[in-house]
């Protein structure tokens, strides 16, 4: 629902994979018990992009973290909903801690009710199964021994669930049940591929991993986290509790002709 009567309104800074995705179940009213409905603005970085977003309901603005100010985005008054979705730039961070005086100054004279930052600390399943090569800093991180991921599907449940549990200041992991070290994973979607996709399977061509014994010995660090607090606290049930059930939904989800 995009109208001006919606008794929720959702501004997503950074409407990417997660935030379009959040955004268009919003948008659907796919919640029951949440008979008000809402109204869905985001920002992009380029003119095509607010053309997309616009095709699906949403109020798109072209917004730069590094440049742009927070007051022209005049949306962010009138949010009671704020999604923070922009990705860290290399060398600088992350870009809204340029804007953060103006971004505390503005919400504190708005109607904000409940704000989510989102982070990462791995990869997209969408992003790893459809790549067709591995560059070498790629191929290094596939030795790190564990690494946590989750599907989209279940980070939107964890964003709902949120929402009744307004100003908790919490952290929460979303992550599945299922650590693993992403040349597991990378194999198990490349097993998949060659049985669902082999025409598609063969364009990868062989991707040769690192040793892993002697590249093991030059990374530090593994990104293994809980996911305790996101299940006792917030209630959530993960749809998709390991990285097989996930991507083996993504894999389900494709047809020969989108490909």
């Amino acid at each position: 629902m995009s109208g001006s009567g919606a008794n929720h309104r959702m501004l997503v800074l950074g409407t990417g994979f997660v935030g379009r995705y959040a955004s268009e179940r919003l948008i659907e009213h796919d919640d029951e018990e949440d008979e008000v409905g809402w109204q869905v603005s985001g920002t992009c970085t380029s003119a095509a992009k607010k053309r997309e977003l616009e095709k699906i309901g949403i109020d798109a603005f072209i917004f730069d973290a590094t440049k742009s100010k927070m007051t022209d985005l005049h949306t962010l008054k009138h949010a009671t909903h704020l999604l923070i979705s922009i990705p860290t730039i290399a060398g600088i961070g992350d870009p809204l801690l340029f804007s953060y005086e103006d971004l505390r100054n503005t919400l504190s004279h708005g109607n904000l009710r409940w704000l989510c930052y989102l982070s990462s600390t791995s990869s997209a399943l969408d992003t790893m199964v459809k790549r067709k090569s591995l560059s070498k800093g790629q191929k290094l991180r596939e030795s790190r021994q564990y690494t946590a991921r989750v599907h989209v599907a279940d980070i939107y449940q964890a964003i709902k669930a949120s929402f009744k549990v307004p100003s908790s200041g919490r952290i929460y992991n979303v992550v599945d049940d299922d650590p693993a070290s992403r040349a597991e994973v990378f194999a198990f979607a490349r097993n998949l591929l060659e049985h669902r996709f082999p025409d598609m399977a063969k364009e990868f061509g062989d991707v040769s991993l690192p040793d892993l014994a002697s590249t093991e010995k030059k990374m530090h660090g593994e990104k293994r986290v809980s996911n305790a607090r996101l299940k006792n606290e917030l209630g959530v049930r993960l749809l998709y509790p390991t990285y097989r059930s996930g991507l083996q939904s993504i894999f389900d989800s494709w047809s020969v002709d989108n490909y």
